[in-house]
């Protein structure tokens, strides 16, 4: 006896339409997840080339003699040798430094300078909020002849 029409398996086309549908639908917010994961990694690794750039000039700074010409006077919108800095894959970064006397209770301590070190992208590197420029500053204290 042959099966009738309404008796056969499977899925109507419709069926199918939906299901491809939800699924494009689903791929479409990993797309948007795996966008934010590189954008976020992109942040990361400028943030640390910059913080790793200012590291390296505090550590030059420590180790310059303490007669270093650097501390004859105080001193604002210096640019640091070398400056630009390129780190491959992180962007490109300028530095300058002010060198101020360190004072206590309004009067200058002597022979103690603070180095104010400010470390600037060039350009607009990649965030999750909008491409944006990348600014690290820090301050190490010096004490010189």
């Amino acid at each position: 006896m042959p099966a009738s029409k309404t008796m056969q398996a499977g899925f109507t086309m419709i069926e199918l339409l939906v299901a491809v549908v939800i699924l494009a639908i689903g791929l479409l917010g990993l797309v948007q997840l795996q966008v934010t994961a590189i954008k976020t990694n992109a942040q990361s690794t400028s943030a640390t080339a910059a913080a790793a750039i200012a590291q390296n000039i505090v550590e030059e700074i420590a180790a310059l003699p303490s007669d270093h010409a650097m501390f004859d006077a105080p001193s604002s919108g210096n640019t640091w040798s070398g400056s630009p800095f390129i780190v491959e894959g992180g962007g490109t970064y300028n530095v300058t430094y002010d060198v101020v006397r360190v004072q206590a209770d309004g009067t200058d301590v002597t022979n103690v300078y603070r180095v104010d070190i400010v470390v600037t992208s060039t350009t607009e590197l990649m965030h999750v909020l909008g491409n944006q420029t990348r600014l690290v500053e820090i301050s190490t204290l010096k004490r010189a002849i």
